[in-house]
């Protein structure tokens, strides 16, 4: 009998991808201990071709669909242009709802990622991938569902699959590096698109623990007819309104537009006094850390906590009894991307017609009640009424609250009452 030897999980995968290029990233998990930085794939063997082009072409006789460069080739032999945008294409199919199949331009842009990932496996196979982690520009609901939809797909079977913005993965990128760089707050600059430049930045209240990192955010439109020397005026004047509000110790530089040599005194100031650094595979590096994080491989993590704009600035929860104890029933944790969060929880309600939530913020003050009142409620004895509660986020500030009446057993049917209330709640 012959036996075959499965493959070993041992690689955590990096996922860039963006409308204009996917970049793939990925750690050995066999050597972490040497402190070795993720290796960036580069597609084309001896140079240094990190980004693979966005694009996807059919050919109108046969049918068979070409990506990447071959995209440009095989559409330029046909007189045509390649599909591109495929990222935004698709993330509008999801719809608000994040639609779980999504539609045809979901599909080309799978056929786009099952390339890339069959280039990539020269060096790396599905089968030896412990975990991965998707970045773009954005993550919103339609952007992650399309991910997990992605997931699902190129990885079945895995569960360690985490999705996350670009600011998110820088974070983890530079969590990863000497703790000098943390000692004040930190710039980033992209110049990934022609017409705008984002200053980004990350400062941390070392006053908490675990120490809470904020992330800010600048953009900076570029006019189309701006010369090099306006160009630098405007990111100039930007940066230097940015240190007149914090420290910065250190500045990364990340993006095409940035390297055309039109950056003076924009540069000079953003160099002085501080470490730059430039780099352009920021993004799928940290998100080969973040997955290395997720996996608790880095220690480091765990002493800091990362509130994006997006995620819940407070932990949200309900005080319940279980077994005759009080004990407290975490329901939403503060962190999590608003479109991520939700849970469900049936309960027993002991007596009145109302739920009672506690908040509590991460950065600041006291837990607060939040009452939900059930209007109409059935009249019932005491701890008869049984509910479901489901609990999401509409924004990264307000919250929905769901109620059901589940009745209690063939001794109190339920009345099928539904209840939904949307409020603020503040971190």
């Amino acid at each position: 009998m012959l036996f075959t030897r499965l493959p070993e999980k041992k690689y955590l995968l990096g996922i860039d991808l963006t409308d204009r290029f996917c970049q793939l990233s990925y750690l050995n998990t066999r050597r972490l201990a040497a402190g070795i930085d993720p290796h960036t794939f580069s597609y084309v063997t001896g140079r240094e071709e990190f980004n693979i082009p966005a694009a996807a072409f059919r050919n109108p006789q046969s049918g068979e669909w070409a990506y990447g460069n071959e995209a440009y080739q095989r559409a330029a032999e046909a007189g045509r242009e390649p599909l591109t945008h495929l990222l935004t294409l698709a993330a509008g199919e999801m719809g608000d709802e994040a639609n779980e199949q999504g539609g045809e331009y979901t599909q080309i842009l799978l056929g786009f990622m099952r390339y890339c990932l069959s280039l990539l496996s020269v060096e790396v196979t599905a089968e030896e991938t412990e975990a991965v982690t998707f970045t773009t520009e954005v993550m919103d609901r339609s952007h992650a569902g399309f991910f997990r939809l992605a997931a699902d797909i190129l990885y079945p079977g895995l569960d360690k699959i985490s999705f996350e913005e670009h600011l998110k993965s820088f974070y983890h990128y530079v969590l990863m590096q000497d703790e000098e760089q943390r000692r004040q707050s930190i710039l980033l600059v992209d110049g990934w698109s022609e017409a705008e430049i984002v200053l980004q930045s990350l400062s941390f209240n070392k006053k908490t623990r675990p120490i809470v990192c904020f992330p800010g955010e600048r953009r900076l439109r570029v006019p189309a007819d701006a010369d090099a020397a306006e160009k630098d005026g405007i990111l100039y004047e930007t940066v230097k309104e940015l240190m007149q509000e914090k420290e910065f110790s250190a500045a990364y530089l990340t993006g095409e537009t940035l390297s055309s040599g039109w950056m003076k005194d924009s540069l000079n100031l953003i160099c002085r006094g501080r470490r730059a650094f430039q780099g352009d595979t920021l993004y799928s590096k940290g998100a080969a850390y973040s997955t290395m994080a997720a996996c608790g491989l880095a220690s480091r993590a765990d002493k800091y906590f990362y509130l994006s704009s997006d995620a819940l600035r407070c932990n949200v929860g309900m005080q319940c009894l279980k077994k005759g104890r009080p004990v407290y029933q975490a329901l939403l944790d503060a962190g999590t991307e608003w479109y991520d969060a939700a849970s469900q929880i049936d309960i027993i309600l002991e007596d009145g017609d109302e739920i009672v939530l506690l908040q509590t913020p991460v950065d600041s003050g006291g837990p607060r009640e939040i009452a939900v009142k059930l209007e109409n409620m059935p009249e019932r004895p005491r701890a008869t009424t049984r509910l479901r509660v489901r609990l999401s986020m509409t924004a990264a500030d307000r919250m929905r609250i769901e109620a059901e009446d589940l009745g209690f057993g063939e001794i109190f049917p339920s009345s099928g009452m539904k209840w939904e209330q949307e409020i603020a709640i503040n971190g």
